[in-house]
């Protein structure tokens, strides 16, 4: 009977594990599909490819007015640098179309060219402009349309004024110039001053009656000149022209008691007032001193005896020709000699729109690489003048600030003419300026 119990058992047991083994396996829980990413699309790296655009650039200034001859210098700067940067491949592959109209020194016909250009193009990005007439009458027009405006007028009130923003001075506005060189006077006037002067500056203010020529005398600069402690004893006007007699301004400065004259003029400007000074033998009673453009080549061709020119002070915010170590001034020559310009444009004028060319690009490319070409207007240009700043331009001829509300850069050296032509010798290397922009 117990066998029969344990043979059912096993028989039981047998079953049970066949059932077991029968049975279908447990179906496993699917685990959800993966999903795939769809792919995303990479940035295009390296610089854009801009073969077949074009960048159109404008500038405007008298080449048939009293200032064409000293005009035609900064123009075929710009056309020679332009033409250069579009050899070496332009902008991203793009090329610089610049456009340039003439307005004979007109303030009008300066207007009308602005209203030509802009209807022409409605997303102008940067216009180059060379007189303080320009430069002012247009200031609020520029920072309304959102146009760049470099500018060679180095008017305060084109930079500072009210409704200004968008136009950028290519050196510093004449109100700084005119208190550096007084100050750098002021500590030194026991080395420079005239053999029968008295221990104070007593100034003469000999120039022409345009923006430019009264573009030095702000209410900024006569108070910065009487905290110096120079007196303004005399304030003189002569005509624009090659042929103006000067003397009744510099006798008139005489009696007044000056002992330096400053001229906001620029070529024939200065050379009248030094050649007059010399016809009349009063040369050695006085400092002459003038602004940036006074020292230039272009001077000499208006004076009597290049002898004259020796003992000019002025504010030098730029290398000279003479700076040949400096990479680019010897750039500039090689495009002024591949170009074959005349020795007469051999001048600041040619060298400084090299420069300005070198800053304009700079600026674009920077635009460019921050919102795109398809985005690239005037504001981004703007902009980017003011992002990249402070900018050694064309390696360091020029030193450009126009960080924050920076219109204008404030740093120069002041030279001498201690010889003959380009003897432009340096009597203060590189400093800061005092700013004496218009307040707020």
């Amino acid at each position: 009977m117990r066998k029969s119990k344990y043979k059912l058992i096993t028989i039981l047991t047998v079953l049970v594990l066949i059932l077991v083994a029968c049975a279908p396996a447990a179906t496993p829980t699917e685990a959800p599909p993966t999903e795939v990413p769809e792919p995303v699309e990479e940035p295009p790296s390296g610089p854009p490819d801009l073969t077949g655009e074009t960048i159109k650039l404008y500038h405007f200034g008298d080449l048939s007015g009293p200032y064409a001859a000293i005009t035609s210098p900064l123009i075929h700067g710009a056309e020679d640098a332009v033409q250069a940067i579009n050899d070496a491949g332009g902008i991203y592959g793009a090329m610089i179309e610049l456009e340039f109209a003439d307005d004979a020194g007109n303030i009008d016909e300066a207007v009308a060219a602005y209203d030509r250009f802009t209807s022409e193009n409605e997303n102008a990005l940067l216009m180059i402009s060379y007189g303080s007439g320009e430069a002012e009458a247009l200031a609020p027009r520029f920072a309304e349309d959102k146009i760049v405006n470099l500018t060679a007028g180095l008017s305060a009130k084109a930079f500072y004024g009210e409704g200004s923003g968008y136009s950028f001075g290519l050196g510093p506005i004449y109100p700084d110039q005119l208190g550096y060189t007084m100050e750098f006077l002021v500590e030194n006037w026991d080395t420079y001053k005239p053999a029968d002067a008295g221990d104070e500056i007593k100034l003469a203010h000999l120039s022409w009656p345009t923006a430019f020529g009264q573009g030095s005398l702000t209410d900024q600069s006569r108070a910065y000149l009487e905290d110096l402690g120079v007196e303004i004893v005399a304030e003189e006007t002569y005509d624009v022209s090659p042929t103006a007699d000067t003397t009744t301004a510099i006798l008139n400065a005489q009696t007044a008691g000056a002992n330096v004259i400053w001229t906001n003029t620029l070529a024939f400007g200065p050379a009248a007032i030094l050649n007059d000074l010399n016809a009349l033998g009063l040369r050695d009673q006085f400092v002459v001193a003038g602004d940036n453009w006074a020292m230039d080549l272009a001077t000499y061709a208006f004076l009597a005896d290049p002898a004259f020119g020796v003992g000019l002070i002025a504010p030098f915010p730029y290398l000279w020709w003479t700076d040949a170590e400096n990479p680019g001034v010897q750039y500039a020559q090689e495009l002024f000699e591949a170009n074959q310009r005349e020795p007469g444009e051999h001048n600041v004028g040619y060298l400084l729109l090299v420069s300005a060319v070198d800053i304009a690009q700079k600026a674009i490319t920077h635009a460019i690489d921050t919102v795109g070409y398809e985005n690239l207007t005037g504001e981004a240009v703007h902009d980017a003048l003011i992002e990249i700043s402070p900018i050694e331009a064309l390696d360091g001829v020029s030193r450009i600030d126009y960080s924050g509300t920076n219109r204008s850069p404030h740093t120069a050296q002041i030279r001498m003419i201690q010889g003959g032509p380009d003897a432009f010798n340096v009597l203060q290397d590189w400093s800061d300026m005092p700013d004496l922009r218009p307040s707020e």
